[in-house]
């Protein structure tokens, strides 16, 4: 009787035991959530690149006389490049003629380059040359204002001051074969770009030309920031 009692006192003992340890294994076994979660950074770098549209040749028109001249009727004519870009800091572009002066058939026959009134600084009107002399110059007209260099811009009657961008203003002459800003955008673009126009005009006061086709080689350069 005593054995089966202490048999049974063994027994509770044990069950006492088994659920005291069966309760630090619940305390202290590794959690089984319902979710975890962990989060990681992917990175791809995008670089910048930038275009532009290569535009067909371009004459201005009317032909001049080469004799008598077409003083106060200048000739005219424009090309336009398209400039992509998607780096942040937009683009500058320049121009420059690949000769001195830009307009000419040979060494002895040309256009001298436009002489404004100020070296360096637009006339804000297209001046005809002196009788006897022949002229060619360009102009700039960015498709956003605001990414003209301030050269070009004016203030409805002088240029290099103000913020307009009038239409047949501004007029410069090549500075020899030295780059010239024209354009500076401090954004990028869109994906359909940016048109810039750029436009010329040659105008002759009776200055003697040889018969020909007088050439400019003109370069615009488009450069990311």
């Amino acid at each position: 009787m005593k054995t089966l009692k202490l048999l049974k006192q063994a027994l509770i003992l044990s069950l006492i035991v088994f659920l005291v340890l069966l309760n630090f294994y619940f305390a202290f076994e590794p959690g089984q959530a319902d979710a975890v979660s962990d989060t990681v950074v992917v990175t791809l770098q995008v670089t910048g690149e930038i275009s532009i549209s290569s535009p067909a040749d371009t004459s201005l028109t009317p032909s001049i006389p080469g004799m008598t001249g077409n003083c106060g009727s200048p000739s005219s004519g424009s090309l336009t490049w398209n400039v992509k870009t998607n780096n942040s800091e937009g683009f500058n572009m320049k121009i420059h003629a690949s000769t001195d002066p830009a307009l000419q058939l040979d060494a002895s026959n040309y256009f001298s380059d436009y002489s404004p009134e100020s070296a360096g600084v637009p006339d804000y009107n297209w001046t005809s040359p002196s009788a006897g002399e022949a002229e060619f110059g360009f102009t700039v007209e960015p498709e956003t204002a605001g990414d003209t260099v301030q050269k070009f811009l004016d203030d409805g009657s002088a240029c290099n001051t103000g913020s307009n961008q009038t239409t047949d203003k501004c007029w410069l002459d090549f500075n020899g074969t030295t780059d010239i800003d024209i354009i500076n955008r401090t954004t990028n673009t869109d994906s359909t770009g940016e048109d810039e126009v750029v436009k010329f005009r040659a105008e002759s006061c009776g200055k003697f030309l040889k018969e020909g086709d007088y050439t400019a080689t003109i370069t615009v350069t488009a450069t990311m920031n």
